[in-house]
């Protein structure tokens, strides 16, 4: 079976993930402040300077003396101190087995399982194939760190089957996901696809009895009965009109009445892009 070789050469980065031109690589005896000496190839017979400086590219071939467990002390061009990484273990590419509470620096893992493991140097990337990373594991990088994710780290996943190492929840379904600034919680009743599609509109508006100033401005026809009085004076009579008491007829109750509503359906049948939560075994 093939796989990756480990980096030719390690590199430095700065926080800004520019080379670490002229940085210093300090080499000691793991837990101490002792100088222990790596070297420029596999044979060992050529020791580097220690500190080592980094060229141009910030990069350095720094080898380790075998069976030999080191601390490593970086820092920038003026002596500030970057970080310090300490029981470091030989350098190499690890295929198979179990590596168990080792760091591991510029390595290539295929296969096999990392145990409680710490794995500086270079980017990493790709550098761990088909390995077994339980949460205990630390990855770091010379331009940051990789944090440990426990068991029972909840994530979303773009896919239908969980990840290798992680578990496919199946609790939640047909759910939208809310951003909390406080404790995060679930609500509602209502499937994310049934909230979310064309909605039909209809219905009718409330009753409401018309007021005397609502009604439009009318008027009514009036025809009275009436009765003649003839008043004597002497040998004359005197005529008057005396108007009879009628009204106009009524209709209506002054009750309410509606109105009917139609209207367009809503579509809100929004796009959308299924994901899976997973947790971390």
């Amino acid at each position: 079976m093939a796989s990756l070789g480990p980096a030719p050469k390690a590199q430095f980065l700065d926080a800004n993930g520019q080379p670490l031109v002229g940085g210093m690589v300090y080499t000691y005896a793991a837990g101490t402040t002792t100088p222990l000496a790596t070297y420029t190839d596999s044979t060992g017979n050529s020791a580097n300077s220690n500190p080592i400086i980094l060229d141009g590219r910030g990069e350095c071939s720094i080898w380790f003396a075998a069976g030999s467990t080191y601390k490593i002390k970086l820092t920038d061009n003026t002596g500030v101190e970057i970080y310090t990484v300490d029981n470091i273990a030989n350098t190499g590419a690890i295929s198979g087995g179990t590596i168990v509470s080792s760091s591991i620096v510029n390595s290539t893992v295929s296969g096999g399982s990392v145990t409680s493991a710490s794995i500086s140097g270079g980017t990493m990337d790709g550098a761990i194939i088909g390995a077994t990373t339980p949460s205990s594991a630390v990855f770091t990088t010379f331009s940051g760190t990789w944090a440990s994710l426990p068991a029972g780290t909840r994530m979303l996943f773009v896919q239908s089957a969980a990840p290798t190492g992680w578990t496919k929840s199946i609790t939640d379904d047909n759910k939208a996901l809310r951003i909390v600034s406080g404790t995060a919680g679930s609500g509602g009743s209502v499937a994310f696809t049934t909230a979310f599609s064309s909605q039909a509109i209809s219905g009718t508006v409330d009753g409401h009895a018309l007021t005397t100033a609502e009604i439009p401005s009318h008027t009514h026809s009036y025809t009275a009965a009436g009765g003649v009085i003839g008043v004597q004076a002497g040998t004359s009579y005197n005529v008057m009109w005396s108007p009879g008491g009628s009204t106009t007829g009524s209709a209506g109750s002054g009750a309410a009445h509606t109105h009917g509503l139609t209207a367009a359906a809503l579509n809100l049948a929004v796009q959308y892009v299924d994901a899976i939560i997973a947790v971390k075994d």
